[in-house]
């Protein structure tokens, strides 16, 4: 077994070659570029790709729970995880006592120093992608953190608010520690948001009503999920 360190142009000398099978985890738009190199070999693939995963707030949900649950699955390692919560669509009602919850939680898990500095938070990958997420918070409503910090190539945990579903940070997987908040009116608009858009890899609800998890599980698509959790069904290994 080799490991290989590089970037695009290492992965493109790499994909050249000829191989019996190729599996690729990461984003869509080199998803599609192994799938176009594999193509010209008949090489077959399997393609595990990010994307822009939801989690659903309902008027049930218990706001505090899952204001801890969305804290740990976003922002550990920096947001920086394939499965973390994208983006957040909560019923209007509950929008402001989310946020609040969301911030109490942020300051627990992540204190700051006298300095006022995130302790011990991941760095950003790279300066490429640290700058595509300054980018992404451009012109948007902070309502907790937004601080970034170049020279230590970090952002701290932050939550935007009243976030269009037209903004230039809901048309990418974030990869980052930003959560968008969006607010819905009805059930129905947030599930139709949902299936408009390209499958995601993972979607969470928080909902105490089991006949809308029922519904989900009929009427969406996404490669796996939790129910007033985030991240953990990846970790059983009794699952596919």
């Amino acid at each position: 077994c080799t490991t290989v360190l590089g970037s695009r142009a290492e992965n493109m000398d790499l994909l050249a070659q000829k191989f019996d099978y190729i599996f690729f985890t990461g984003s869509v738009a080199v998803g599609q570029a192994v799938m176009t190199a594999a193509a010209k070999h008949l090489t077959p693939v399997t393609l595990e790709l990010g994307g822009k995963s939801p989690t659903i707030v309902d008027q049930t949900a218990d706001l505090d729970l899952a204001a801890k649950r969305l804290v740990f699955g976003k922002y550990m390692n920096a947001g920086q995880t394939c499965v973390a919560p994208d983006y957040v669509l909560v019923h209007e009602d509950k929008k402001n006592e989310l946020i609040e919850r969301l911030r109490v939680h942020i300051d627990r898990a992540y204190p700051k120093d006298k300095n006022g500095f995130v302790q011990d938070y991941p760095q950003i990958i790279n300066d490429k992608h640290f700058h595509r997420l300054r980018r992404l918070m451009e012109g948007e409503s902070i309502a907790v953190g937004g601080e970034v910090y170049p020279d230590q190539r970090t952002i701290e945990p932050t939550v935007l608010q009243d976030v269009s579903l037209d903004a230039a940070i809901m048309q990418e997987e974030i990869f980052g520690p930003i959560l968008p908040i969006i607010s819905y009116q009805q059930r129905d608009q947030a599930l139709a948001e949902i299936q408009k858009r390209p499958k995601p890899l993972a979607l969470y609800l928080f909902s105490s009503d089991r006949a809308l998890w029922q519904r989900i599980e009929k009427t969406l698509s996404f490669g796996g999920g939790c129910i007033n959790d985030c991240l953990l069904h990846v970790s059983s290994p009794y699952l596919p």
